[in-house]
C-alpha cells in the first residue's frame, strides 16, 4: 500500500530536451523488487534479508529528495514498511531456529544416519534449472536493451537538430509540421506532454526521426527482464535452499523422533505428534514421494478396477522422522508400511505449519456431491467443542479478492459493450458478454455468503435473500468437487450455491471454508449436543449483495452513456 501511495503521489515530470526521458534502468529493479518483495516475504523470507535493505537504500538514493512533500512523506512510508518487513523476516528465521532447536531437544541425544539406499540427491535441481534458464533469458534482455540504447546514442551523435510545430496527437503518436513546412509523423511515448501549437526538436537523420526530449524506449526489454528475471531469482534461490537442506540430510547422523504420519487424497503428507492417536491436531504439512516402491501396494494406495484416480489409505502410521522438523525444512520419513515393511519418503517440497484451522483432505472428491461418511463425522464431532454463541462460516479473504477481480472484469466488460454501442460497431461477438446478466448474483454470493447456524437451525445466505432452515428439516450438508455447498431439506429442495475454486484453493494450501462448513454442519446434525445453544440476532444471519450490484453495474452503464 505504501509502494501504491508512492507512485501515486510521484511528481509528474515531462520530458525535455534539457532533461529526456531516458531508459530507467534503475527504476525498474525498484520495480521489480517492490512486486516481489511481498512473494519472498511469504516464501523466502531469507532473500528479504537482503533484497529489503537494497530496497530502500534505492528509494533513500533516487526519490529524495522531490519537490512535494506528500511524496518524501509516501516514500518514507515505503522505508518504513520495508524495515517493519524486515523485522518480521528476521524474526521468522530466528523461530525456525527454535523451532530446530526444540526439535534437536525432543530428539533427546539420539541421533542416526539416513537409511541406506537413498539414491541420488535430485532435491532443487529443477527449480535450479528452470531459474538458470530464466535468469538468462533476464540477461539477453538487458543485453539487446542496452544494445537498442547504445545504438540510439550512435545515431543521435549523427542526427541533425530541426524545430517543428506540434498539429495535433494520436495514440502513441505526434503530427508536425517542421521548419521547411513539411509534415510528418513522429513517435511519442508521450503524446500528452506536448500541447498542440508548441515547438519541439526533433534528431533526423534520413528516414530516422525521433523526439529529442524522447531517447530509446527500452521497456518492452526491461519488461522482459522483470518477467524472467524475478521467477529466475526466485526458482534458484528456492533450489539452491532446498538443495542444501536435503542435502544437509545425508551428511551426518541427524535427530530422530517418533510420529504419527497420514496421507490425504490430496497427496499431501501430515505429522501428528506421537501421542495424538486421534489425529486431531496436524503439527506439520508436507508433499513427501517415496524412494522405494510400496509393494504391498497399500502406501500408495490402493484402487478398485473402475475409478480412475488411486483412493488414498488415510489412516494414521507409526513413522520416524530423520532430521530436526521446522517451517521450510526437510526431512527424511520412514512410515509403516502393510506387512511391516517401512516406506521411506523424502519430501518433494518446504515443510509447511498448518495455518489456521488446516486440516488434511481425508474425504473423496468426486463429480457428484460427497456423502458425509458416519466414521467420519464422528471424528469431527470428536474434535469440536460444545459453544453457546452462534457459529458462522463464509467466504474466505482469497474467494473475496478473486471476486473483487472478476467485478471490476465484468465493468470493464460492460463498458467495452457500451463503446462498442456508441462507435456502430456491435456484432455477434459481443453476444457471450451478455451472460453479464448472471454476474451480480454469483458475484454477491461469492463475496458475502454467509451459513449461520444457531440453537433452532441454519440460516442461508446467498445472493438476493436470506433463507432458515430448521434442524429438524435437515437432511444433509454435503459437497461437490466443483465447489458447490449442498444443503439438503427433508421434502427434497436443495439449496446449492457455487462457493469457491477448490483446485486453486488446494494448490495454494488453503482450506476451503464451505468444506469446513459441510463438516461441521454435519457433526451438529448428527450430534444435536454440539449445536450452540443460543439464538443468532438479524443483523448476524449476513446481507445479500446481490441487488446492490445489480444497482451498481446500472449506475455504471448510465454513468458511461451520459458522459
Amino acid at each position: 500500500m505504501t509502494v501504491i501511495a508512492a507512485t501515486i503521489l510521484e511528481p509528474e515530470q515531462r520530458c525535455t530536451v534539457a532533461a529526456p526521458c531516458g531508459p530507467d534502468w534503475v527504476g525498474v529493479i525498484q520495480v521489480g523488487l517492490a512486486v516481489v518483495q511481498l512473494l519472498w516475504y511469504v516464501r523466502l523470507p531469507e532473500l528479504t534479508l537482503v533484497s529489503g535493505p537494497v530496497l530502500a537504500v534505492i528509494v533513500a538514493v533516487e526519490e529524495f529528495p522531490l519537490p512535494d512533500t506528500d511524496s518524501d512523506v509516501a516514500n518514507a512510508a515505503v522505508i518504513a514498511a520495508l524495515a517493519f518487513g524486515r523485522a518480521a523476516s528476521w524474526q521468522r528465521l530466528a523461530l525456525r531456529r527454535r523451532q530446530r532447536r526444540l526439535a534437536e531437544q525432543a530428539a533427546a541425544g539420539v541421533r542416526q544416519p539416513p537409511p541406506e539406499g537413498m539414491g541420488p540427491l535430485r532435491r532443487g535441481i529443477v527449480p535450479i534449472v528452470a531459474g538458470l534458464v530464466l535468469c538468462a533469458v533476464a540477461g539477453a534482455a538487458v543485453d539487446l536493451g542496452l544494445r537498442g540504447i547504445h545504438e540510439d546514442e550512435q545515431r543521435a551523435a549523427k542526427a541533425v537538430s530541426v524545430s517543428a510545430v506540434v498539429l495535433g496527437e494520436g495514440e502513441e503518436s505526434l503530427r508536425v509540421r517542421t521548419s521547411d513546412g513539411s509534415k510528418r509523423t513522429v513517435d511519442a511515448v508521450f503524446p500528452e506532454d506536448y500541447d498542440t501549437g508548441s515547438v519541439v526538436t526533433l534528431l533526423s537523420d534520413g528516414h530516422w526521426i525521433r523526439l529529442a526530449a524522447e531517447p530509446y524506449d527500452a521497456f518492452g526489454w526491461q519488461l522482459l527482464t522483470l518477467a524472467a528475471g524475478l521467477p529466475g531469482l526466485t526458482f534458484l534461490a528456492a533450489g539452491v535452499l532446498a538443495r542444501r537442506r536435503a542435502a544437509a540430510l545425508r551428511r551426518a547422523p541427524v535427530p530422530l523422533l517418533r510420529v504419527l504420519q497420514r496421507l490425504d487424497h490430496n497427496g499431501d503428507t501430515w505429522i501428528y505428534a506421537a501421542d495424538d492417536t486421534a489425529g486431531r491436531t496436524p503439527l506439520l504439512r508436507c508433499l513427501a514421494n517415496p524412494v522405494i516402491d510400496d509393494e504391498a501396494g497399500e502406501f500408495g494406495p490402493p484402487h478398485d478396477e473402475d475409478e480412475d484416480r488411486p483412493r488414498a489409505d488415510t489412516r494414521l502410521r507409526e513413522a520416524v522422522l530423520y532430521g530436526p522438523p521446522y517451517d521450510a525444512g526437510e526431512l527424511l520419513i520412514v512410515a509403516a508400511a502393510q506387512g511391516g515393511v517401512p516406506v521411506v519418503l523424502l519430501t518433494a517440497g518446504p515443510v509447511r505449519l498448518p495455518t489456521g484451522d488446516q486440516r488434511p483432505e481425508l474425504e473423496w472428491p468426486v463429480g457428484d456431491a460427497v456423502e458425509q461418511d458416519p466414521v467420519l463425522v464422528d471424528r469431527i464431532a470428536a474434535s469440536m467443542q460444545p459453544v453457546a454463541r452462534p457459529m458462522r462460516w463464509g467466504p474466505s479473504v482469497f474467494t473475496r479478492c478473486t471476486a473483487l477481480l472478476g467485478a471490476v472484469i465484468a465493468a470493464a466488460v460492460i463498458k467495452f459493450i457500451l463503446d462498442e454501442v456508441k462507435a456502430g460497431t456491435l456484432g455477434w461477438h459481443v453476444l457471450p458478454m451478455l451472460g453479464l446478466a448472471f454476474v451480480p448474483g454469483s458475484l454477491a454470493t461469492f463475496l458475502n455468503w454467509r451459513i449461520t447456524a444457531d440453537r433452532s437451525g441454519l440460516w442461508l445466505a446467498g445472493a438476493y435473500k436470506v433463507r432458515y432452515l430448521a434442524w429438524e428439516e435437515l437432511r444433509a450438508a454435503v459437497y461437490t468437487s466443483g465447489g458447490v455447498l449442498e444443503i439438503r431439506r427433508a421434502d427434497g429442495k436443495t439449496w446449492a450455491p457455487s462457493l469457491g475454486w477448490p483446485w486453486i484453493e488446494r494448490r495454494l494450501g488453503l482450506r476451503p471454508s464451505y468444506l469446513r462448513a459441510a463438516e461441521e454442519i454435519s457433526a451438529m446434525h448428527a450430534h444435536p449436543e454440539l449445536r450452540p445453544t443460543e439464538e443468532s440476532p438479524a443483523r448476524a444471519h449476513g446481507l445479500p449483495l446481490g441487488p446492490l450490484l445489480a444497482v451498481l453495474y446500472a449506475l455504471w452503464a448510465a454513468a458511461l452513456l451520459i458522459l
